[in-house]
Order: structure tokens, then sequence, then C-alpha cells
């Protein structure tokens, strides 16, 4: 019995518990006999996102989730996640689901990373006003929580860019090696982050920074990487 007979049966076996797609058995007919099967297999099981390719470092849709991140700050239309998502030819739903799975099969960082966020102040009418005095109180040793897909980056000049009037909360975050971020650019000089949804952090340390020019928190965190109990 042939290798590609071999597989076109154990497909049929298992297609029925799994959601593997019809591309792959047309792949494995169409296969010349002069191709490994488990070469066709795994590639085309990579391009229908059976699988996902842990030799990454960023998630597809790295540049995209800051557009749906106000979903999960302050979102009055939960109907509006079943919507197509700005730039994506997916649902809002669809794209948290995917995004979520592929930070999974990140290829871990290599070496500590030390990056910045700013938060500019909110004024006390906007929705997010509450989330941001609670920010604004952390305390060391706290442990918080970023709920939406939270960014970063290591160049500081970018990151004051969102602090524009010099006052709200500038987080200094700390990422342990093998830490699965996404995360594109040049290790350690123009990084940009980010962190799964819903990450932790331990607050290391504040301070306040008040003069004639700022006013904002310094907030000093670490990234707490999350138990992986699905690869146990």
């Amino acid at each position: 019995m042939s290798i590609l007979t071999t597989g076109l049966k154990y497909l049929k076996g298992i297609s029925k518990n799994t959601n593997i797609s019809s591309n792959v058995t047309k792949t494995l007919k169409e296969t010349p006999p002069n191709k490994m099967f488990c070469q066709e297999y795994w590639k085309e099981a990579l391009d229908s996102r059976i699988v996902r390719n842990t030799n990454k470092t960023s998630v597809p849709n790295h540049g995209l989730l800051n557009g749906i991140n106000h979903h999960f700050i302050h979102s009055p239309h939960p109907e509006h996640l079943d919507m197509p998502a700005c730039n994506s030819d997916l649902t809002v739903r669809e794209l948290i689901r995917e995004t979520d799975w592929d930070f999974k099969s990140l290829k871990p960082t290599t070496q500590k990373m030390t990056t910045y966020r700013c938060v500019g102040e909110k004024p006390e009418f906007f929705a997010e006003y509450k989330q941001y005095q609670k920010a604004r109180n952390v305390k060391k040793g706290d442990i918080i929580t970023m709920r939406e897909y939270a960014y970063a980056t290591s160049d500081k000049n970018y990151a004051e860019v969102y602090l524009p009037n010099r006052r709200g909360i500038y987080y200094e975050i700390e990422i342990p090696e093998n830490s699965r971020v996404s995360r594109t650019g040049i290790i350690g000089t123009n990084d940009e982050i980010v962190f799964p949804r819903s990450s932790q952090f331990e607050c290391l340390d504040t301070k306040e920074v008040k003069d004639e020019i700022n006013d904002y928190l310094m907030v000093k965190l670490r990234y707490i990487q999350p138990k992986e109990y699905w690869r146990a």
C-alpha cells in the first residue's frame, strides 16, 4: 500500500472528528508520485491553518489588533463583535479567536526585553475614566490585567507620542526570556510588541514625575508568563 493511499485512508478516518479542510484531501489526490505525502500534507495543513507555524515571531494580525481593542475596554454594543473587523475579511469575534490561538504558537523570545507603553490622561467624561483612575492608583506588588491586546515598543520616543501633553501613565515593561509575545522590528532597537489578550503584569515600582512640564506616573512592570497547560 502506497504512502499516499495510507494518508488518504487516515484522513477519511478522522475527518468526522476534525476540521481538516477538504483542500488537504484534494491536494493529496493531486500529489505527484515523486512528492512525499508528509511534505504535501503539512504544507496544506499550514496553509489551511489547521496547524500553526511555531517559528513565527509575530501573529498574522499584529497590525489590526489596535483597531478592535475598544471592544475589551468599553463597548456598549457587544453585537458589533459579529461585524467585519476593519481591513479584514473576518468578524471581530473570528479575529479574536484566531489571534488567541496564534499567540500560543509563537516562537518564544530568546532574551529579556525592556519596552515602553504610554497612556494619555483621560478626561472625567471619557468612558475609560474609571479604568484610567484605577491604573493611576497601582501600587508596588499589585498584579494588573490589561484586557486588550496591549501594545508596547522598545523605542521610547515612539512610546511618548501617546503621552502628548506629558500627562498620564508611563509604563516601563520588562519582558522575561521565553515569552510568547508578538514582535516586529529589530530586537532592542525598534521592536513593536503586542501582548496576548488579558495579559497580567506585576508592578515592581511606581514614581510620580511632576514638574513644570510633566505630570505622569512612571510604573515599572514585569510581564507574567501564562502557564501553558495546553502543552502539558
